[in-house]
């Protein structure tokens, strides 16, 4: 254990192995005496080989430490709380190979052995059962749970001395509670609880570096993502900017365990580049992201497709050329294709976008058909994704009915356009409702080109309009209507060109 807390993974691995090994040598003489400090050491293990970035074998011994500990619990059911830690862990480990179902099913188990558990062990349960709800696209129930981790690891870590284990689980669980909020569309939350954390592990840093920075980094990754969303973009983009400096740092102590988290930096460092129009800059990051996700994937690819994906995507969006970023974008909705298919809610709000992007790429290289179509799958899954969770998605859910409505106009489908449009507008202002700075962009656009439609709308008659399904438009109130959407688009546009201004 002090090995791993001294960021000695490969040592502490071997250390744990051998003791596993005794252990065995033991229980094979001595079962029922062996079992319980097996079942720990198994456990312990698995935790060992996952801080070295081994989650393939750190799956193994956890799965191992379950099969252990059901027998021990069937010999005497006072060892209940070791099946419940086993379970937790093991929650863990298939949350970091990618599987979720499973991960949420060993967690519910977990969660349902006890009447009541110890603080300290309850809070070690909550963690990944929060990740796994999230992950199966249980977002309420998710946000619960981390809130309530949140308010026990507090209690847990009050008077606590910097670097202690309290201290440092209160910085994960921050972390978690952090984006259960993101997505959950609390941003603005989100950024206060993500500061509150980047302060907790900078604090960190200076009782143990080596093992307060694996923390910090992921914590500034996190930062970065939630103050775009609310358009801080210069202070989301130097996040990243430390995210990726430090966790070179790391690949450069021990390539093999950090190589995920520098994929990760990296792949989130474009994002911010390409907010900031640094085209070029974007396009390098995320390439280097892709590649090391691409070896990753390539020994576990349970474990990294999910990523892998994104960071094509994330390529296909940046590439300016669009028709070269067609095969990214194309590639991603096949990986993602494969991951809804094995986990649909977990997965199907990635899909959408990258449906959406794909047919974006269409649409821009002239291939109009294909991209309708590709367009109305969008939506049709967007819905689903928006009736799950609409707060995190009102945004992404306007935008990409507004995209289509644009679509539907270049193929001359009139009607079709002018009534998504309208739709598109009214999820805007819902958005802007929730959160005014992040979403007056897509009002504005989307009532700008609400407005242009009017402008160009036909007459239509009363007998013609019934034929096509639209209200007789006749001139001068189709005139006024469009003249104050225009105004209302330059309004916002001017307030979001100020924010931004502001915001650097």
């Amino acid at each position: 254990m002090d090995l791993s807390r001294a960021g000695r993974f490969d040592d502490a691995v071997e250390t744990g192995r051998r003791a596993v090994e005794m252990l065995h040598d033991l229980a094979a003489r001595d079962r029922g005496t062996a079992l319980p400090a097996l079942v720990l050491a198994c456990t312990n293990l698995s935790c060992y080989l996952s801080n070295a970035r081994r989650p393939a074998e750190a799956l193994e011994r956890a799965d191992e430490a379950v099969r252990l500990a059901r027998e021990l619990y069937t010999i005497d059911r006072r060892h209940e709380e070791q099946l419940a830690m086993a379970l937790g862990t093991l929650t863990s480990r298939l949350m970091n190979s990618g599987r979720a179902p499973e991960a949420l099913a060993a967690g519910r188990e977990a969660m349902a052995l006890m009447d009541a558990y110890p603080d300290v062990l309850l809070s070690l349960l909550l963690e990944p059962y929060a990740m796994a709800l999230a992950a199966t696209g249980h977002h309420a129930e998710a946000l619960q749970v981390s809130d309530r981790a949140l308010q026990l690891q507090r209690g847990l870590a009050a008077d606590q001395p910097v670097g202690s284990e309290m201290h440092n689980a209160l910085g994960r669980v921050l972390s978690l509670h952090a984006n259960r909020l993101y997505e959950a569309g609390r941003w603005e939350e989100a950024v206060e609880v993500g500061a509150e954390t980047v302060a907790h592990f900078r604090e960190s840093m200076a009782h143990s570096r080596s093992r307060g920075l694996v923390y910090l980094v992921t914590a500034l990754t996190n930062q970065s993502v939630c103050l775009a969303e609310v358009r801080r973009l210069a202070e989301a983009l130097a996040a990243a900017a430390e995210a990726v400096e430090l966790s070179r740092e790391l690949v450069a102590a021990q390539p093999e365990a950090h190589h995920p988290m520098l994929a990760l930096c990296l792949m989130t460092y474009g994002g911010r580049l390409s907010d900031m129009d640094r085209e070029a800059e974007a396009v390098a990051a995320t390439d280097e992201a892709v590649q090391l996700y691409r070896k990753l994937a390539a020994v576990d690819r349970g474990a990294y497709l999910s990523r892998l994906a994104e960071a094509v995507s994330n390529l296909g969006a940046v590439t300016e050329d669009r028709k070269a970023s067609l095969a990214p974008t194309t590639e991603a909705v096949q990986m993602r294709r494969e991951l809804v298919a094995d986990n649909r809610a977990g997965h199907l709000r990635e899909l959408a976008l990258s449906l959406s992007n794909l047919a974006n790429r269409l649409s821009e290289s002239g291939r109009l058909d294909e991209a309708l179509a590709v367009g109305e799958e969008t939506l049709e899954l967007q819905r689903e994704v928006a009736a799950a969770n609409r707060p995190a998605n009102l945004s992404r859910h306007a935008e990409m009915l507004r995209r289509q409505a644009v679509r539907l106009d270049d193929a001359g489908r009139t009607v079709e356009a002018l009534a998504l449009g309208e739709e598109a507008v009214a999820v805007a202002r819902e958005a802007v409702a929730g959160n005014r700075a992040a979403n007056l962009k897509i009002l504005s656009f989307a009532l700008d080109d609400q407005a242009a439609r009017l402008e160009n709308l036909p007459r239509l008659g009363p007998r013609q309009a019934r034929r096509h399904g639209a209200t007789p438009s006749y001139g001068k109130k189709k005139a006024r209507k469009a003249q104050v959407m225009a105004r209302e688009a330059e309004e916002l546009w001017a307030e979001y060109q100020q924010a931004s201004s502001a915001s650097g």
